[in-house]
């Protein structure tokens, strides 16, 4: 899609974020789990074997309560479950070659086995202590609607199809044979040197922002149904077809309250983390020797002078 709309930075999938926190569970308990099991028989169906080793619901169970609240509820899916269990069977796999191979005598090993050990610890203090959160109430989830209400517009939006070619004249005759009744799902398969040719040049919705300019300009001022072109880009030549365009909108209240009442909790949640921290630094006397890092320039940003330092 990089022939006709900008760059975006990919993020990960929440599921991958779901592995990480279960790693570092996992890095904690592996030895851990043939101990638990042999302190009685195991009432749960076995969900995976590994070599000696049995995964079972239980273990599966508290494996999600390590997870933080927020990212929680995709531990409840099927699919989320399912990938879950593979990748703690692939970790337990993985871990015990690595014990064959004698890297759980590596003292790099050592040392991030008790930093991530001190790391479940901080989580679970964390767990027990934020027990006492009130959970956001409807006066404070409508005021953050009110007070940010940017955040819950829909920017306007086009359905477009585009044909791409190098040059003016093929993309005239590509418009020639448009108006004498070519399909244009068909002409893009044929003549398109973007990769949506393979969708009949489809580009699904775009949002305003979103499209090179040239384009955005042209597609935004159709009406439904109508070919524009040729507009010229960076890429080439553009012949567009406008499938639908929707305007500017804002989501109801009543759709993003859930999603707020997560942002709110996930924000108190962040500030008990960081009084706790502050009175606990205090109180262990906490001294830091590395330097802070001197704050880095944005690139074309003109420069500012420093700040003035307190006496």
């Amino acid at each position: 899609m990089l022939c006709i709309a900008k760059k975006e930075k990919k993020v990960k999938s929440n599921l991958s974020i779901l592995k990480v926190f279960v790693l570092l569970v996992l890095v904690s308990s592996i030895g851990l789990a043939a101990d638990s099991q042999a302190q009685g028989p195991q009432k749960d169906k076995p969900l995976a074997k590994i070599g000696n080793e049995t995964i079972t619901e239980a273990d599966l169970d508290a494996m999600a309560d390590a997870v933080p609240e927020r990212f929680r509820y995709l531990y409840t899916t099927p699919e989320g479950r399912r990938q879950t269990l593979d990748y703690i069977v692939n970790v337990y796999a993985l871990a015990a070659q690595a014990e064959k191979d004698g890297i759980a005598k590596d003292p790099k090993f050592q040392t991030l086995l008790n930093f991530t050990k001190k790391d479940l610890l901080a989580r679970l203090y964390l767990d027990k202590q934020g027990g006492g959160i009130a959970d956001p109430t409807d006066k404070e989830i409508k005021e953050y609607y009110d007070q940010k209400s940017d955040e819950f517009t829909n920017l306007a939006g086009v359905h477009i199809r585009h044909i791409l070619v190098k040059t003016e004249d093929e993309a005239k005759d590509v418009l020639n044979k448009l108006k004498k009744g070519g399909k244009f799902d068909e002409l893009a398969a044929k003549h398109s040197t973007c990769p949506s040719k393979d969708r009949g040049g489809d580009l699904g919705w775009m949002p305003r922002g979103r499209l090179v300019k040239e384009i955005e300009d042209v597609a935004f001022g159709m009406n439904k149904g109508e070919i524009s072109g040729p507009v010229k880009t960076r890429f080439g030549y553009h012949i567009v077809l406008l499938e639908d365009k929707r305007p500017e909108s804002k989501s109801s209240y009543d759709e993003v309250k859930d999603y707020i009442f997560d942002q709110l909790k996930y924000q108190k949640q962040q500030d008990l983390y960081e009084k706790l921290s502050d009175s606990l630094r205090k109180q262990l006397n906490v001294q830091i020797f590395m330097p802070e890092a001197p704050a880095q320039a944005v690139p074309g940003a003109p420069a500012v002078p420093a700040a003035p330092q307190p006496k």
